[in-house]
């Protein structure tokens, strides 16, 4: 083994004195190096992927001009927009080098957002036009006045149809938490009204119409009443007018409200005490110490830093703040007025109209000494008017200091939406008299009747339609008569239920049963009604022997006492199987441990209200008979159209159940339909802790879903939980809509087995 070593190691020093003997004569020539590479670029991400092309190199070292160098053989750097110059150093092992360089641009493109000023030439800025409107982006053609720059702009070309528009669907919504006013550069030669409405937002849509002079560019402002997000913004130039012609539009942002300028001098609605262009000391005047200050109170729904009125009460009976209008109010549209004060203590609140061209109007509301609250009073007037009074403590002597803001014009408290009458009958065996027409012939005997609009559609009762009787106070048996064609059979249904309204409480109502003709036949139940002016279901039992025999219905309000008061009746039916059920108000109980009357739409008895085309809200609801999740074959369907927002709701329910400050539960099902699905349309839930009927506190909403576009064509279990808010004196409010922006949006729900429980 020795001796094959020793001859290995000489072998090697052979070998390697042949390798010097050889460098002596002259160096090694090593192949060309030459740097070089190529690349390929995904402009939607700015990706780049580059290919080395370098020859007989050992190592590189690339200088990617974003980001760290890289010593890849082919690198990859994703880059945002911009130019970039990349150099590639290649090098051998002898340590020889060479550079390639190589530019190149990257563009990605960006979605639309405020503020948007048609120049980012990443930015698509086509807009979705609907009836008749043509939209695209030109240079500025008239560089002058509020837009001086030489820059690109939106033109706006309008044919004269009504409700012409465009929008934009932006990729950031826009979010009103903060800043609440929109801003645009606006160009006319023609006085126009310009509407800027938010959609797809997570609360309902809002709108704002601003005026435009005529004057070539102008700024316009739109402030709006939200803190919601949208991620729609539409634009009508003249709304629902039918002014044709070119316009432009520019720069449309986002700012402070506080920062829109005010150069109003006249005094008119809306009222925030925030121009300093108009002089509130000579124009509100009245007996009450009155003076425009930084509001002192930010809190609750007036927390912003912005000018507040001021009202100091003496102690005097009737003190007043008078509002001289320069531009009087006028109440042909919406008839109320909505209006910020602030108290520590509970106050009367009288608002009154006067100098106008109908007879003053005036309406009270109650201040519940909360801090600040928002009122909001309903005049019966289409007048118009010149002066407003503000009485703070009206017709008390409270002295002290209170603070109003923000008066705007409104639609007013119409009070919760009434059920309309789906049935009637008049037959006694399945009597049900709801007024859905003016039926029955009501006899009155020393009263007077008419079928009137129900005055308080509230509580037991929220039908549209019922009967009043004004009694004469003639003796204490004025009475009502009913005449009917067949005689009661009260082996088949149990008895008869009525519905009352009396101004006085624990008022006897007596229900008599007669025979037409033979008046000495009869039976009689009497009973009282519960609290002052609020509806009472009263059920008269009446036993099987008074079968067959009665055919006439006789109604003593007040029976035995004379008096001239009015009252209310409704809902006359018979009780038990077969019973009349439905129309007007004869809504089922809930199941035991719901809130949700017929949930599952099979009873189908005007328990839910519904929102379409007929109520103004475009669309169309109904019942449906032929779809259904589980068991029977109803459910409620709703189909939106374009600008519309149709809906399901019931109102006011679980009075005396529903908790403060509680965690409820809300289950349903939902699908869309395949052959109308989802087009531009959305889903949107949402519950309301309702305060009681007449205190004047508004509704707390709380948002289960909205913005809802992806409703699966399957029946979908849904399940959302809320907490009620510190008020449901009223009872709850569950609402579901499917709203729909401008043209194309279509689409058609269906929702099942509806349920309220608690958690």
């Amino acid at each position: 083994m020795k001796n094959i070593i020793r001859r290995l190691k000489s072998i090697t020093i052979l070998a390697l004195t042949f390798v010097l003997v050889g460098c002596d004569e002259e160096d090694v020539v090593l192949p060309e190096l030459t740097a070089g590479f190529t690349y390929t670029i995904n402009q939607d991400t700015g990706t780049v992927s580059f290919i080395n092309t370098s020859t007989n190199a050992d190592s590189y070292e690339w200088d990617l001009a974003y980001g760290p160098n890289s010593t890849l053989i082919n690198p990859t750097r994703t880059y945002p927009s911009g130019t970039y110059t990349v150099v590639l150093t290649a090098t051998n092992v002898a340590g020889a080098s060479d550079t390639f360089e190589d530019t190149f641009t990257i563009a990605i493109p960006e979605e639309i957002a405020i503020p948007i000023t048609f120049d980012n030439p990443l930015v698509n800025y086509d807009a979705t036009v609907f009836n008749g409107t043509s939209f695209q982006i030109v240079e500025n053609p008239d560089a002058t006045g509020a837009n001086p720059t030489v820059s690109n702009v939106g033109e706006i070309v309008n044919i004269g149809a009504a409700f012409e528009g465009f929008f934009f669907e932006l990729g950031q919504p826009l979010d009103l938490s903060t800043d609440k006013t929109v801003k645009a550069l606006f160009w006319s030669t023609t006085p126009v009204n310009i509407l800027l409405k938010l959609e797809n937002g997570t609360a309902g849509d809002v709108e704002v119409i601003a005026s435009h002079l005529g004057t070539g560019w102008e700024e316009i402002y739109f402030t709006f009443d939200s803190a919601a997000n949208y991620s729609t913004i539409t634009f009508f130039v003249d709304g629902p007018g039918t002014t044709a012609g070119t316009f432009y539009i520019d720069e449309i942002s986002q700012i402070n409200t506080a920062d829109v300028p005010c150069t109003e001098t006249a005094l008119g609605f809306p009222i925030d005490f925030d121009c300093e262009t108009i002089d509130y000391a000579t124009k509100i005047v009245g007996n009450v110490s009155f003076t425009v200050v930084d509001n002192p109170e930010l809190s609750g729904i007036n927390a912003d830093p912005t000018k507040v009125g001021q009202i100091t009460n003496v102690g005097d009976n009737f003190e007043n703040a008078l509002f001289n209008l320069d531009v009087p109010i006028d109440f042909s549209v919406d008839q109320g007025v909505s209006v910020k004060i602030f108290s520590n203590q509970s106050l009367p609140i009288l608002l009154k109209f006067e100098d106008g061209t109908e007879a003053e109007v005036e309406d009270n509301q109650t201040h519940m000494g909360t801090g600040w609250e928002e009122l909001t009073f309903t005049l019966n007037s289409t007048g118009s008017y010149n002066d407003m009074v503000l009485f703070v403590a009206f017709n008390q002597t409270d002295v002290g200091t209170f603070y109003v803001d923000d008066f705007a014009q409104v639609a007013g408290n119409t009070g919760p939406a009434c059920i309309p009458e789906t049935t009637e009958s008049t037959a006694a065996s399945d009597l049900n008299i709801t007024f859905q027409t003016d039926t029955p012939t009501l006899v009155a005997d020393n009263t007077g009747i008419s079928y009137i609009d129900n005055p308080d559609a509230s509580g037991a009762n929220t039908s549209c339609r019922v009967a009043q009787v004004i009694r004469f106070n003639n003796s204490g048996f004025d009475n009502v008569q009913i005449d009917l064609s067949s005689k009661f059979d009260f082996n088949t249904s149990e008895g008869i239920k009525m519905k009352v309204w009396s101004p006085i409480a624990n008022t006897p109502v007596l229900l008599k049963l007669e025979e037409i003709g033979n008046s000495g036949n009869f039976d009689q139940i009497e009973l009282s009604t519960g609290a002052a002016n609020t509806w009472t279901e009263l059920t008269y039992d009446f036993p099987p022997t008074s079968t067959p025999q009665f055919n006439k219905i006789v109604i003593f309000f007040n029976f035995a006492v004379s008096d001239g008061s009015t009252y209310y009746f409704d809902d006359l039916m018979v009780y038990g199987t077969p019973g009349g059920g439905g129309g007007g108000g004869s809504c089922p109980a809930p199941p035991a441990g719901d809130f949700i009357a017929d949930g599952d739409f099979e009873s189908n008895t005007g328990c839910w209200l519904l929102f379409d085309s007929s109520t103004g809200n475009g669309g169309t609801t109904t019942i449906s008979t032929t779809v259904s999740s589980g068991g029977g074959s109803n459910s409620g369907q709703i189909e939106t159209s374009p600008f519309g927002n149709p809906g399901l709701k019931q109102e006011r329910f679980g009075v005396g159940s529903i908790l403060p400050n509680t965690n409820y539960i809300l289950n349903f099902d939902i699908k869309s339909d395949a052959n109308n699905q989802l087009d531009g349309a959305a889903f949107q839930a949402f519950t309301f802790s309702e305060p009681a009927d007449g205190s004047g506190l508004p509704a707390t909403q709380h948002i289960l879903v909205t913005g809802d576009t992806n409703v699966s064509t399957s029946w979908t279990s849904r399940t959302y939980t809320f907490t009620t808010g510190g008020n449901v004196d009223g009872g709850l409010s569950l609402l579901f809509e499917l709203v729909c922006g401008g043209p194309p949006c279509s689409g058609t729900i269906n929702i099942d087995n509806v349920s309220i429980t608690a958690q």
